[in-house]
């Protein structure tokens, strides 16, 4: 399981309308929303799946960045050893 923390720059007046529209996304859960910036949690089972989801969010409508705060990745299966099918 990873789980990362996000902060998203928006465009200004379009943070709750970008904000609905992330949180609509499987894995993502947006927990506060000020002026023009966005704080969410993302949870996938692979790194590899977080980039990914973090990445679609620059497809949303007023999104200008996407920061990394943290990331919580020791039970990646890869880092263990394990194999995915």
């Amino acid at each position: 399981m990873v789980i990362s923390g996000l902060y998203i720059v928006t465009i200004d007046g379009k943070a709750e309308l970008a904000a609905n529209e992330i949180n609509k996304l499987p894995g993502v859960e947006v927990h506060h929303v000020e002026g023009n910036k966005i704080v969410l949690a993302i949870e996938t089972v692979t790194l590899d799946e977080s980039y990914k989801l973090a990445d679609s969010f620059k497809k949303v409508d007023g999104v200008l960045a996407i920061c990394l705060v943290y990331s919580n990745f020791e039970d990646e299966p890869y880092y263990k050893g394990e194999q995915l099918l």
